[in-house]
């Protein structure tokens, strides 16, 4: 399910210019989000309205990074396939949204 999960990543990063990069291990993740990927500006209140849209999707993501602009994911060992896609679904909404306003 991790590698399902960075691949899922590694399209988010190709389809929205708010995430900088992700790293992580297993179902450790992270995901940088940016003003822009040229600039490489953190942009700490992005992950907060995306902690609030992933919410409202049912899906509970955390925060962290020097300086608040990584997006934590790391979920229970039990996840299914349904459950990755649920969480990409969640993010690449959300980050659609952000982009958007």
């Amino acid at each position: 399910m991790g590698d399902l999960l960075a691949e899922g990543f590694d399209k988010l990063a190709r389809d929205h210019k708010i995430v900088g990069e992700h790293r992580g291990m297993g179902l450790m993740r992270g995901i940088e989000l940016v003003k822009s990927k040229a600039g490489k500006e953190v942009a700490p209140e992005y992950v907060q309205r995306a902690m609030e849209l992933c919410r409202d999707r049912g899906v509970l993501i955390g925060r962290g990074g020097m300086a608040a602009n990584v997006i934590r994911i790391k979920p229970p060992y039990c996840i299914t396939k349904d459950d990755v896609s649920a969480i990409l679904k969640a993010l690449d909404e959300s980050f659609s949204i952000i982009e958007k306003s």
